[in-house]
């Protein structure tokens, strides 16, 4: 095992961390990350407008298209929003103007994005249907006005014109280039009745997304992300950086679909993951921290128990992972990558079987247990199977966790009786 976390210190944690802090990977991160808050909002809306019990969902029935409108505006333009968001955040980290960047993208994006025989907006592609265009064409425009900068084929103002006068300027013939190179590509396929959207969503989005939502590929990029954690890096930062595109796609698939009164089509999303796979945090370690207050017999221990409850019951778990540690431990490492993966392959199957409703709203990261699970499904028996998935883990940590409350129980001991045997020696010295 000290082979294995010697490996995986020199060589994957490297290569994974090279692949987290790539340029344009990270822009895509930051700027999803930074929609989060709108897609919590229309969630919520979601979730006011879908109440799970009976008598308030007839109360509110006659408002149920207004409180959609919310999910509409925030969802359900998750794709020109981060259009936006991208492209400020990749000119940001190239130290260029970034709402200049910003405003070209959506531009650009729109001018990408179909138009009906009236010449009226598609809704349909400024959701998450659009996600994959609104990338690269983010990447795309800053990339092309970076070039143009380098190159000193710009618009340079003289000294004393005020500094956005300038910046507007900068951009003029950079824009100019994007919009005219996405506007002919677009023309050109009109004539064989198809878009930039259609085309980039087929070959690209449609795939993805089929991969990324099968259980396979998603317990894979959990298994990777636990075993980031377990060698001290934000395993789901670096993998959702890459992966979040996919799962909050899905995510506003269900939206979409529950906003619409369709079936909900998405087992795999981003709350699958949060509410299943994180039940007091990564590593689904709520269970593990209640053993720590329980049935520790060591007192650092039971210590550490009394104080990561509280984080752990709003999903913060670092002081577990720090304090036990679980981080570069051979021991609670295997019971930290597997628990979580067995908790979503079981709340997988039950909602493939009907047993439970399917997720749709997006509650708050920090939605404590039992909650989260009732919010985001709408349906009692999810936080059922919330607490069935809370007893498998731990029974899955109970083994090692026993043998590492021994191996302390014995240090604590032994510095006992050398404390005894010895005054003057210092406890934890």
């Amino acid at each position: 095992m000290d082979k294995f976390i010697k490996w995986l210190e020199e060589y994957y944690a490297p290569v994974a961390t090279r692949i987290g802090e790539q340029r344009h990977l990270k822009a895509i991160r930051d700027g999803i990350v930074s929609l989060i808050p709108l897609l919590l909002m229309g969630s919520l809306f979601l979730i006011i407008a879908f109440p799970p019990i009976p008598a308030l969902a007839k109360m509110v029935e006659p408002y149920v298209a207004s409180l959609c409108s919310v999910n509409n505006a925030t969802m359900g333009l998750m794709g020109l929003m981060a259009s936006f968001s991208i492209a400020y955040s990749l000119a940001n980290s190239y130290k260029m103007d970034p709402l200049g960047n910003g405003l070209i993208s959506v531009a650009t994006f729109m001018l990408a994005t179909p138009f009906t025989k009236d010449g009226n907006i598609t809704a349909g592609w400024m959701g998450s249907k659009g996600l994959f265009v609104a990338m690269i064409i983010a990447i795309f425009a800053v990339e092309v006005q970076r070039f143009m900068i380098r190159k000193n084929l710009v618009i340079r103002m003289p000294e004393g014109v005020p500094p956005a006068v300038a910046r507007s300027f900068m951009s003029l013939i950079p824009g100019f280039i994007t919009v005219t190179v996405v506007w002919f590509i677009n023309s050109v396929l009109s004539l064989s009745a198809t878009n930039v959207q259609d085309i980039i969503y087929k070959i690209l989005a449609a795939p993805l997304l089929s991969l990324g939502g099968s259980l396979p590929a998603f317990l894979l990029a959990i298994f990777f992300a636990q075993l980031l954690w377990s060698i001290g890096i934000h395993g789901a930062a670096l993998v959702g950086g890459v992966m979040s595109p996919v799962y909050l796609t899905l995510a506003q698939q269900n939206a979409a679909a529950k906003a619409a009164g369709l079936p909900v089509p998405n087992i795999v999303c981003q709350q699958l993951w949060d509410v299943y796979g994180n039940i007091g945090g990564s590593g689904a370690t709520f269970a593990l921290v209640l053993m720590l207050i329980f049935a520790a017999r060591s007192t650092q221990l039971r210590a550490l128990g009394k104080s990561g409850i509280g984080p752990a019951f709003f999903a913060i778990n670092e002081p577990i992972l720090f304090g036990m540690p679980i981080v570069m431990n051979p021991v609670l490492m295997i019971p930290f990558i597997f628990a979580p993966l067995v908790s979503i392959t079981i709340a997988y199957f039950a909602m493939d079987a009907g047993l439970v409703d399917k997720l749709f709203a997006m509650a708050p990261w920090t939605t404590p247990p039992i909650i989260n699970a009732f919010l985001d499904s709408g349906d009692m028996r999810s936080a059922i199977l919330q607490l069935f998935c809370f007893g498998v883990t731990g029974v899955i940590y109970y083994p090692f966790f026993r043998m590492w409350d021994d191996a302390k129980y014995k240090e604590e001991a032994g510095a006992k009786q050398n404390k005894k045997s010895d005054p003057n020696v210092i406890i934890g010295a």
